[in-house]
């Protein structure tokens, strides 16, 4: 959890959010709780210095709000526009937070037990395909991190998105049964390999 300090403002449209970005801020808005919408600025440099530290916890974890010094409100980032080339955050949206309410999640994947694997034994490479899963689950309910262990993969092999373990109460957000991670045979052997079957 961290606090994030935000200034009030007023106005919006691409000619505020431009001055606001010349200012070194970025536009930000405050949304739902069955409120009305809050118009912020952040600081641009206290921003990006959040995000380096915090990284894949900035969108899974409560956070608290402070607007114009005054008393917090627990909020949740639910999205970050960033600039396409430069990639500087360009807008921020906050979500008021409440446990109860459902709310859909990117969470990152964490890899687990590389080193069991038959496959990294016999020279493989774990790939991971996604970095992150789309679920929906309660706000107060956000999983840090979905761990997938390949203990059990030979090179070939791959670990499909409906073979994932969920926390109880966290839903895939996905129709399709992709793979997530995999383990591949490196390059370099299989040239060698295939050279040698030929002498």
């Amino acid at each position: 959890m961290a606090i994030i300090h935000a200034e009030s403002r007023s106005g919006t449209g691409k000619g505020v959010a431009r001055r606001l970005r010349r200012q070194g801020r970025i536009p930000a808005v405050l949304y739902g709780g069955g409120q009305g919408n809050v118009n912020l600025s952040l600081d641009l440099r206290s921003w990006v210095q959040l995000v380096n530290k915090l990284r894949d916890d900035l969108r899974t974890d409560q956070h608290e709000l402070i607007i114009d010094g005054q008393a917090g409100s627990a909020v949740l980032v639910r999205g970050i526009e960033r600039d396409p080339v430069t990639w500087i955050p360009l807008h921020v949206d906050f979500l008021r937070f409440d446990p109860n309410s459902e709310v859909d999640a990117e969470v990152p994947v964490h890899v687990v037990d590389e080193e069991k694997s038959a496959g990294v034994k016999r020279g493989g490479a774990v790939h991971l395909i996604c970095h992150s899963l789309a679920v929906r689950c309660r706000a107060g309910n956000i999983p840090r991190g979905i761990e997938i262990s390949v203990a059990h993969l030979d090179i070939g092999d791959s670990v499909h998105v409906n073979d994932v373990r969920l926390p109880e109460g966290v839903e895939l957000h996905s129709d399709t049964n992709f793979a997530v991670v995999t383990v591949a045979g490196v390059q370099g052997e299989a040239v060698q390999d295939s050279g040698a079957a030929g002498a």
